[in-house]
């Protein structure tokens, strides 16, 4: 039986590029930025090459890791722009399916099949199944979010369960804290908040005709959406205005510092979406003590209900009962997600990856 260490042995002597193009970008760049984290506080073995952008890799280099700078945009051309241009390794870390698709031996994080789902037309969905079974059928070891999402995986990309590990997204305890000390100081304003892209999975027009039959709405109350790219801002904007729908502020990206500000002023967050493989957001602002609301979907039913409202998020009024209940709940106590790992199944996806 392997020890726990196992992993490291394994990799003692391999070359491990990770590929840290996301940094900055969407959700894939976040959990980058926490497995970085974690890698600093304790660095692996082997010999690895950081492939980003100097401007957002440099600042996070670990143990003998060495950065390879890339300057360019991953998602160009569907991934496949630097098709050749991958670094040389006895293994690559993929922190996105969006992906080149060239064989190797290689771990990809999948982080849900949402897109077969929500993502455009019929076409477009057909387009995005035949591209996820090529990113996981090019990959030797597959790394998602949650139980739940390794379900979808297996049922969506008719992938080996034995080829999917889970890996729990960590929180970052010492930001966590300091939002939490900002929560204590700074005055609370009636704000209700929302973080993530403007996809249609995200349900963010029935979000905002919840809101708008909400009685926080009535008294003053606003929303405020942060975080979809500028044509999903303006998308969503125009419907608005076509709507008639008052009170609700959209933005697009927002800097870390800004975010945790919100997070320290909010009266809530909430997380409407019809599906989600874990919902980062949620956690980390629970981890404040910032009171949640969220659909009954995926890991956010991890979520503790005494710091959490759930609801249906097909159901309108239900989600406007959610809101007036969680705008008037007082903080709660900082919770964070039990028996998280995160560095471990990453290096023992890697592991098995060069062992196969």
């Amino acid at each position: 039986m392997r020890t726990d260490r196992e992993p490291e042995r394994l990799l003692a002597d391999a070359r491990i590029v990770l590929d840290c193009r996301w940094l900055g970008l969407q959700g894939a760049g976040r959990v980058t930025q926490l497995l970085l984290q974690e890698l600093q506080r304790d660095p692996p073995s082997g010999t690895w090459v950081l492939r980003g952008r100097a401007a957002e890799v440099g600042s996070q280099v670990f143990g003998n890791a060495v950065v390879e700078r890339f300057e360019g945009d991953p998602r160009e051309l569907f991934g496949q722009r630097w098709l050749y241009a991958v670094p040389r390794g006895d293994v690559t870390l993929y922190m996105h399916q969006i992906r080149p698709l060239r064989p190797g031996r290689s771990v990809t994080v999948i982080h849900d099949t949402i897109p077969l789902r929500y993502g455009g037309g019929p076409a477009m969905r057909l387009a995005k199944r035949a591209f996820f079974r090529a990113a996981a059928r090019l990959s030797t070891q597959i790394l998602t979010d949650s139980d739940f999402s390794k379900r979808c995986l297996v049922r969506d990309l008719r992938v080996p369960p034995e080829q999917v590990s889970v890996m729990r997204l960590p929180i970052d305890g010492d930001r966590a804290q300091a939002v939490a000390r900002l929560r204590a100081t700074l005055p609370q304003e009636s704000t209700l908040l929302y973080v993530g892209r403007f996809m249609p999975h995200k349900n963010l027009p029935r979000l905002c005709r919840a809101f708008a039959a909400s009685a926080f709405a009535a008294g003053g109350g606003r929303l405020l959406l942060i975080g979809g790219a500028a044509n999903e801002a303006h998308d969503l904007g125009t419907w608005l205005r076509d709507q008639s729908i008052e009170g609700v502020e959209v933005r697009g990206h927002c800097a870390e510092d800004e975010l945790d500000r919100l997070l320290a002023t909010s009266r809530a967050l909430i997380v409407p979406s019809f599906e989600e493989g874990y919902g980062l957001p949620a956690f980390e602002a629970a981890a404040t003590g910032l009171p949640v609301a969220a659909s009954r979907t995926g890991a956010l039913t991890e979520l503790d209900p005494s710091i959490c409202v759930f609801f249906d998020p097909a159901a309108t009024d239900e989600m406007s009962r959610a809101i007036d209940e969680v705008t008037v709940r007082p903080d709660g106590r900082t919770w964070l997600p039990q028996n998280v790992s995160f560095r471990e199944p990453v290096l023992a996806a890697l592991a098995a990856a060069l062992a196969i």
